[in-house]
């Protein structure tokens, strides 16, 4: 029962036909943490050979449930409290030639005004570092890294999650390599190695799990058009996954499969893949998985002041449960972007996932079903300010039932509301 998490790849965007709504756009909340690292709408400080924006983000979030605590558990309450976040970034562009190298440092301190809690870290730190490196000839190598390390929820953190219960000690480190070559023509072949490790400490010492991944990915391209490619693809994985109290689990998996995608200005606007996972489990005693995955995402610009953005995602995720070995996750996601005049601009965004999990012989799959909905508005009030207002529900429940004083209740049910008011001053 994985939280809502953005797509594992960057945002799917459309250049847009409006240059303001392009700025006001890079202020929505939608998106993966590390493609907004390197959102920019100026020009930027030029330093030698640099291109440099620094900034300043403060943001002021009321959440109704911090730690996402049952809503159907008696004797118990949920934990509501306000969020205060102090984000400076410093983004650094290396353009040379066709090529570019891109450096984003962007630690926060966040700090929670409910007394009766205290975050185990207040000061975070975010680091992202993205490279494209052409050639005069057929090779190309691109490197990407991201860094985390610090207290957050288990909503932020992505992947790797089964569980509810909200805060803790956190890091990740996810570098990334894509070795391309051009055989001439339409054709080309990548290699893409990449590792990931991540762990999570609960704020009660006795939740603890990390994972460790190797992975090797190889792609044939083709490209149908200018703006289109056609790949083909295989990836070999390897995954330790370690957790307080159990012995680890070795996770074996391969996968292949078709996808289309569509570039514009570098940019992915339209994606579409359909493959064959398997996953093998070591250790755990529970269920291999093998079947059908999914992910498709589109965008449509209406008119010059109107996008819309959807998206579908089915991915099989190891689970942290030990009778539970995955479970498949099945993602639905619209967001739509409006301009209202120049300077201001209103979204809304709705996501429903599904997730089943693997069963134990002779026992009924658990299934969870989570809604999300989030709406705001945005004003750029000069090039180097800007502010956003936004609320976010959330909700989830399960076909879980227990009895508890003679009652019937899912104790995997909750539900969230939060207002978030956010202020970014600088080179943005």
């Amino acid at each position: 029962m994985r939280l809502f998490r953005s797509p594992r790849r960057p945002p799917l965007c459309l250049a847009l036909e409006s240059v303001c709504l392009g700025a006001l756009l890079a202020v929505a909340p939608a998106g993966s943490a590390q493609a907004q690292s390197y959102q920019t709408v100026g020009e930027g400080l030029t330093v030698g050979r640099f291109v440099l924006y620094p900034s300043l983000s403060l943001e002021y979030t009321r959440d109704s449930n911090i730690f996402y605590t049952p809503s159907d558990l008696p004797g118990t309450g949920a934990t509501s409290s306000g969020i205060v976040v102090a984000r400076p970034r410093i983004l650094a562009d290396l353009p040379f030639g066709q090529s570019r190298i891109r450096l984003a440092y962007a630690p926060f301190y966040r700090d929670y005004t409910n007394e009766t809690f205290q975050g185990s870290s207040r000061l975070n730190q975010a680091f992202d570092l993205e490279g494209l490196i052409r050639s005069g000839g057929a090779l190309t190598i691109g490197i990407r890294d991201h860094f985390v390390r610090g207290t957050v929820s288990l909503q932020d953190q992505g992947d790797r999650s089964g569980l509810t219960f909200g805060l803790g000690r956190y890091s990740t480190h996810t570098p990334q390599m894509e070795i391309g070559v051009n055989s001439g023509g339409r054709q080309g072949f990548s290699l893409i190695p990449s590792y990931s490790r991540s762990s999570f400490t609960g704020i009660s010492e006795s939740v603890h799990y990390g994972y460790t991944t190797r992975k090797l990915e190889g792609r044939y391209n083709y490209r149908v058009s200018e703006p289109s490619t056609l790949y083909g693809y295989y990836g070999l994985e390897r995954t330790t996954q370690t957790q307080a109290g159990t012995e680890d689990v070795g996770i074996h998996s391969r996968s292949f499969g078709l996808g289309i995608r569509r570039m514009v200005n570098e940019k992915v606007v339209t994606l579409m893949s359909v493959g064959y996972q398997a996953l093998d489990f070591e250790g755990g005693g529970g269920q291999n998985f093998g079947g059908l995955i999914v992910e498709a995402s589109a965008s449509l610009q209406v008119d010059d002041v109107t996008r819309i953005e959807v998206a579908a995602l089915r991915q099989p995720y190891p689970s942290v449960y030990t009778n539970k070995s995955y479970y498949i996750a099945t993602e639905g996601r619209a967001h739509v972007t409006r301009q209202i005049g120049r300077a201001a601009y209103l979204d809304a965004t709705l996501t429903f996932q599904e997730s089943l999990y693997a069963a134990p012989q002779g026992t009924t799959a658990r299934r969870d079903r989570s809604v999300r909905l989030g709406f705001g508005t945005g004003y750029q009030f000069l090039r180097s300010l800007r502010a956003y207002l936004g609320y976010e529900g959330e909700r989830r429940e399960s076909n879980v039932e227990e009895i508890v004083g003679g009652s019937s209740i899912d104790p995997f049910r909750y539900s969230v509301n939060r207002v978030l008011f956010r202020l970014e001053a600088g080179w943005l």
